[in-house]
């Protein structure tokens, strides 16, 4: 796992790759690599910062091909190396190295674009045709690893690992973009092409971009997701036992380093059953993390500990209690070159700063969009049966029995999934399905944020496959959307943030097409969700660890903005560089502010988002005035 950064321009930068290169040091603290070059009228400069996990001594990058005609900067495993690298030495190719790295550069020189569907893992690298004078930037297809890129005014291109990397360039104005704010109080993160920096784009999972000769493609998809296959299948124990041999080999393949890898253990099933393949296949006795908190509401480390002993592996645990958590809240926040407000960032940060101290790598238990484990998709099947109801019991009685409900600052409360379920169900099964876990709602977006009449948040025009499964259609909604939006931008961030690398065995390709074909009914039955999972887990892990309601990484946010950082809350709505170019309202926020001082609403989501924004804006100085992306 590394950082990587570049820019193609007419004029020289002066220190501008060492600038960029500084700020995602953090994401590869064993090394750093510059390459540069001319063709024609364009001036290339490739950077790398390196952490070495595959062939430690002669992997270090930009790294070329055996002439040197394509030079390559990449962050990221390809799993499947070692079995294109035999294919290409039969077809004439020949390495200097062990890496995948070289492989990868050689597959593309024989391949192009059309052989990016051959990689399995997690990437985002460029490639320099100094030939051809072009540049192509790919990312996986989850979109595990991240790729920001700016058209520069020159006709040139930039991009870099993470947006703040980009900015230090200095070549592109850092304006805010309505579309990205709107796509940010929406959905608690920017949803691609767009980033909240108006010029600059995210590159979307499982596609690639071309940049030739002064001119920007449009990106391309070399992978989409697909519909469930809808035949007759074989019996639920024969797909049970195919996942877990799928499980296995992909498990198999992630532990392939030439460090120690270890193991994210929540006690939730997912990483449980990564961590049961783990410490039986890697040949030694692996060490394991987990957080324990001080809040019982909160805390699974009871779980992960059950777990951790009936397999035999070093299990190593913090302790969180609520001031621990609130230390960290600016240091955190300071690793997100975005804004992104999922709170659980918090927790993450803390685990991965755990792991870091005795690891480079863990496997963790990420992919739960394939299995149908979230409550959100079992809700949908409530509001078809809410829509009988007489209109003037769900129109006057509800509402006014709801308004007795006690506020409950428990992570996701009864009190607070009926609030959102009665107030937002009413819609497309999309639309409902984005506006339950949404932070401002959509009808309030136009008026928070001035510009946003007539913006739809990107989320809600995602492009998902026809297919008369809703179910399935939801869970893909998820899985291009909200996983790696949120999820694996979480994990990504916070784990770089110390030079620690995570594999998620259950996005493996081979387990995500396979989890795409099947139909929902073998991921939520009898209102179970992952009834598959927990299927194929049956006998392999305890009972307990498989029947136990799923439970979030959640921290007592709304709590914490009414007690220890109301102070922060409080400071920021009234004074702020927000407020200052006249962007969102002022005005709706503190009444959001005071609906949650007094208990009349629980607000926590956007007014945390609030809080995220005003560190990012403080830290980065971004111009406040809007723009369209």
């Amino acid at each position: 796992m590394c950082g990587i950064a570049g820019h193609i321009g007419k004029e020289p930068r002066p220190g501008a790759l060492s600038r960029m290169l500084a700020g995602i040091a953090h994401r590869g603290p064993d090394g750093e690599g510059e390459w540069r070059g001319e063709s024609g009228a364009w001036r290339v400069s490739l950077g790398h910062r390196r952490l070495a996990i595959i062939d430690l001594t002669d992997g270090a990058q930009p790294m070329g091909n055996a002439d040197d005609s394509l030079i390559i900067t990449y962050n990221g495993e390809v799993y499947n190396f070692l079995e294109l690298r035999p294919v290409l030495e039969r077809q004439g190719h020949r390495f200097k190295n062990k890496s995948d790295t070289e492989v990868i550069v050689h597959h593309f020189e024989r391949h192009g674009e059309a052989g990016l569907r051959d990689l399995n893992g997690m990437f985002a690298f460029a490639i320099w045709d100094a030939r051809s004078r072009r540049l192509v930037l790919a990312r996986d297809r989850m979109g595990i690893k991240p790729l920001y890129y700016a058209a520069l005014p020159d006709g040139g291109i930039v991009f870099a690992s993470e947006l703040a990397a980009l900015l230090a360039h200095g070549g592109v104005d850092a304006e805010l973009s309505v579309e990205g704010l709107t796509s940010y109080f929406f959905s608690d993160y920017v949803h691609p092409p767009h980033t909240i920096v108006r010029r600059v784009h995210k590159l979307p999972p499982g596609h690639s971009v071309a940049w030739v000769d002064g001119r920007l493609e449009a990106p391309r998809a070399f992978w989409r997701p697909s519909a469930p296959d809808l035949a007759p299948r074989a019996s639920d124990e024969d797909l049970a036992d195919q996942l877990w041999r799928r499980l296995e080999r992909a498990v198999d393949a992630q532990l392939i380093a030439d460090v120690p890898v270890g193991i994210f253990l929540s006690g939730g099933i997912d990483s449980s059953c990564i961590a049961t393949l783990a410490a039986k296949r890697a040949g030694k006795r692996m060490k394991a993390f987990s957080i324990g908190f001080e809040n019982a509401t909160y805390d699974e480390s009871g779980y992960a500990r059950l777990v951790a002993e009936r397999l035999n592996v070093e299990h190593i645990v913090e302790n969180l209690n609520e001031h621990d958590l609130l230390d960290v809240v600016d240091v955190a926040l300071d690793k997100l070159d975005e804004p992104m407000a999922d709170p659980s960032l918090l927790p993450t940060y803390v685990l991965s700063r755990l792991a870091a101290k005795h690891v480079k790598v863990v496997v963790g238990g990420d992919g739960d969009e394939l299995w149908g484990g979230y409550p959100t998709y079992r809700a949908h099947v409530y509001a078809a049966l809410y829509a009988r109801i007489p209109a003037w019991l769900r129109n006057e009685v509800v509402p006014r029995a709801l308004e007795h409900l006690p506020i409950d600052d428990r992570y996701q409360s009864l009190e607070w999934k009926l609030r959102r379920f009665t107030e937002r169900w009413d819609d497309d099964d999309v639309t409902r399905h984005l506006r339950w876990m949404s932070s401002l709602d959509w009808p309030e977006l136009p008026l928070a944020i001035r510009g946003a009449d007539g913006v739809t948040p990107a989320t809600l025009s995602a492009a998902l496959p026809a297919t008369g499964d809703r179910l399935a259609r939801l869970m893909l909604l998820d899985l291009v959307t909200y996983m790696p939006g949120s999820v694996l931008t979480k994990v990504d961030r916070a784990s770089m943030a110390h030079g620690l690398e995570v594999r998620p065995p259950f996005l493996d390709n081979d387990i995500a097409e396979w989890a795409l074909s099947l139909p929902s009914a073998y991921k939520v039955r009898r209102d179970r969700g992952k009834f598959l999972l927990k299927l194929a887990a049956k006998g392999k892990l305890p009972d307990v660890i498989i029947d136990r309601p799923k439970k979030g990484f959640g921290i007592p946010l709304a709590a914490w903005l009414r007690g220890p950082l109301r102070g922060r809350i409080d400071g920021v709505v009234k004074q702020s560089p927000i407020w200052e170019a006249d962007i969102l309202s002022q005005s709706v926020f503190q009444a959001k502010n005071r609906e949650h001082q007094t208990r009349q609403k629980d607000n926590s989501k956007p007014l945390w988002a609030l809080i995220v924004l005003d560190r990012w804006i403080r830290r980065t100085n971004a111009a406040m005035r809007p723009g369209k992306a």
